[in-house]
């Protein structure tokens, strides 16, 4: 019989590889390395081998000669990066994967595998730019298209774009997941008729797609048909999904059954998760067994929730960020000539805080007024800045920004609300563009603020929310150019009290209104019967009537607030 060559050689080793044969396929790649030590397709090989019968270690030894053979090539790292991830080293294999994208930020495939490791770890935005840097090399790539409307419906930012998901379902009509994706961005901006629409085309091209079934479930809840959404999960396939489970931990906590919300956030919580399952599941269990009263279970809770994204905020950076602030923004700075206004209708209204400080209420509550629109929490001043960081903004501002953020709004109202909380620390540049918009800054108990914070989840870009130090160290820089904007621009900005809203409802909305510029409408007073739709954190709560029980919710968690107590 005639010898084989090696190009056949490689060529049966890959199909024995291919039928689980991995014995046999390494001794080939063993004997071709051989005579070739440095052929970085036969290492390659034998680390995917290694990874494929799970002895990751082996995997991992391949992967890292491959590297020093290659001289770090990209696609090298990439495999790497997963082969650490899949073996627990997940910080180690982030650091590698985050190498690959930079020395490849054009490779699709690269930017596919970065962007999946950024969303289970709660990275949207890393997420995004990977993708948005790289869609031009294959920009018919369904799952690129799918990781971008993955990653605009996770960045915690509204209104979310629909393009991405539109697009994704030119390319693959026929996908429950295309479907889906566009579905829950309706549902995220509020949109719930569109959404259940969407859920249900998803629904009737694969009915037993779990993230559809979810998605129903959660838009029925927030129509009020809340039976129906009960009815709708019984009925569906039995499924360990997460997105199911909390579906149902909603409506249990709705129904205030939060030991059947237990149940099933504890039949969800296995350690094969991603981490950001894990931490999703955790957080809301802290928030169950605190409406049992379970306080210090709960505090437990959110402290390994917390853990995804604890200790990773650019505090320095932040410090930094607010001293340009002040800095580009004092008392004698002149007003530059390019400053227009008086464009037309809406005018804004900013609504600024700190998170969880009563925005969402506020905004829920003058939205319901019929000359005021909504529109969210809206981006347009962050792009401005990072387009021209500080001083840049102040002393050249571009002359088409105030028309871009009246495009963004989108509203034909008379007034139209922006209740991007982090926009406090912009007031000076919203006040050079919109000298004549209204500013109000919503304000609550330091402390139940930042349990508030502490107890939900939020992006990675709000990373502080999950260390006491880092969201001491926010707190205070928050409270540091609010003063500023105050001193310098003194009554200016209105304040609203949430403990104000709380004991004394009709005054303060009275108060808000009156300054706002437009009459008094009951319809404030009822807010929770208006059609809007908010998915911030505090989305259940502004469908309620007005309650008393958040406030003082701090001294439920007295001996865990360390260094928080600094700010009594």
């Amino acid at each position: 019989m005639a010898k084989l060559t090696g190009q056949q050689l490689i060529s049966k080793a890959g199909k024995l590889h291919a039928a689980g044969k991995f014995g046999q396929a390494e001794k080939i790649y063993q004997q071709l390395l051989k005579a070739n030590p440095n052929d970085l397709t036969i290492i390659r090989v034998l680390g995917m081998l290694e990874r494929d019968r799970r002895n990751l270690k082996g995997a991992i030894h391949w992967f890292t000669l491959a590297k020093q053979v290659s001289g770090n090539a990209p696609i090298i790292l990439a495999e790497l990066a997963l082969t650490l991830e899949q073996s627990g080293k997940v910080d180690r294999a982030m650091e590698i994967a985050t190498e690959a994208i930079q020395s490849a930020p054009e490779d699709i495939s690269i930017a596919i595998f970065y962007a999946k490791m950024c969303l289970t770890r709660g990275l949207a935005s890393k997420a995004a730019i990977a993708i948005e840097n790289s869609i031009d090399s294959d920009p018919n790539n369904a799952e690129a298209w799918h990781l971008l409307s993955m990653a605009a419906n996770s960045s915690g930012t509204l209104p979310v774009p629909l393009q991405f998901a539109q697009k994704l379902i030119q390319l693959q009509p026929q996908e429950a997941q295309s479907h889906t994706t566009l579905a829950t961005a309706h549902r995220l901006n509020g949109n719930l008729a569109k959404a259940l629409a969407s859920y249900e085309s998803a629904i009737a091209k694969d009915k037993d797609f779990t993230e559809a079934i979810a998605g129903k479930a959660e838009v029925l809840e927030s129509l009020g048909r809340t039976e129906e959404a009960i009815e709708f999960l019984d009925n569906s396939p039995t499924s360990d999904s997460v997105l199911v489970a909390l579906a149902k931990v909603r409506i249990a906590r709705k129904q205030n059954k939060p030991q059947v919300a237990l149940e099933a956030i504890d039949a969800a919580l296995t350690p094969t998760l991603s981490p950001y399952h894990q931490s999703n599941l955790r957080m809301h269990r802290g928030r169950v067994l605190e409406e049992l009263e379970r306080f210090d279970e709960a505090w437990a809770e959110w402290e390994k929730g917390n853990q995804l994204h604890a200790g990773n905020f650019p505090l320095k950076e932040h410090i930094k960020l607010v001293d340009n602030v002040i800095k580009s923004v004092g008392s004698g700075t002149p007003v530059p000539d390019t400053c227009i206004s008086g464009t037309g209708v809406p005018d804004p209204i900013f609504i600024v805080g700190m998170f969880r400080s009563g925005t969402t209420l506020l905004e829920q509550i003058i939205g319901a007024h019929p000359d005021i629109d909504t529109a969210g929490e809206v981006n347009q001043i962050l792009r401005f800045v990072n387009e021209k960081p500080y001083p840049k903004c102040i002393n050249d501002p571009d002359s088409q920004w105030q028309q871009q953020y009246l495009d963004r709004l989108a509203s034909d109202s008379k007034f139209c609300t922006d209740k991007m909380p982090m926009n406090y620390l912009h007031i000076g540049l919203i006040n050079l563009l919109f000298p004549n918009a209204k500013i109000i800054h919503t304000t609550r108990n330091p402390l139940d603020t930042c349990v508030s914070c502490f107890a939900n989840s939020f992006s990675a870009n709000h990373s502080y929310t999950a260390d006491l130090g880092d969201l001491l160290g926010v707190y205070e820089q928050y409270k540091r150019v609010m003063e500023h904007w105050n001193t310098i621009l003194p009554g200016l900005i209105y304040e609203v009290p949430y403990e104000a809203i709380v004991s004394d409802f009709k005054k303060t909305i009275e108060g808000t209104l009156q300054y706002i510029g437009v009459d008094f409408d009951e319809r404030c007073l009822e807010f929770y019967n208006s059609k809007q739709v908010a998915l911030t954190p505090s989305a259940d709560q502004v469908r309620k009537p007005i309650y008393d029980s958040s406030v003082g919710r701090h001294k439920r968690f007295g001996s865990h607030l360390g260094i928080l107590t600094h700010l009594q």
